[in-house]
């Protein structure tokens, strides 16, 4: 569980730096690292509902 969480806050974190970086844009930079977060911590519950 904890490598999953580390996983998701280093690519969200990632995420939100490079979409800074490129846009400077504060919302859009929030919305797509808790969005990259979220689908990391919680992929397992997806696929798994899905397959």
């Amino acid at each position: 569980m904890l490598p999953r969480f580390l996983l998701g806050l280093g690519l969200g974190s990632g995420t939100s730096a490079v979409t800074y970086a490129i846009t400077a844009d504060g919302a859009l930079t929030a919305v797509l690292g808790i969005t990259v977060a979220v689908l990391i911590w919680f992929g397992a519950f997806i696929l798994d509902d899905l397959l």
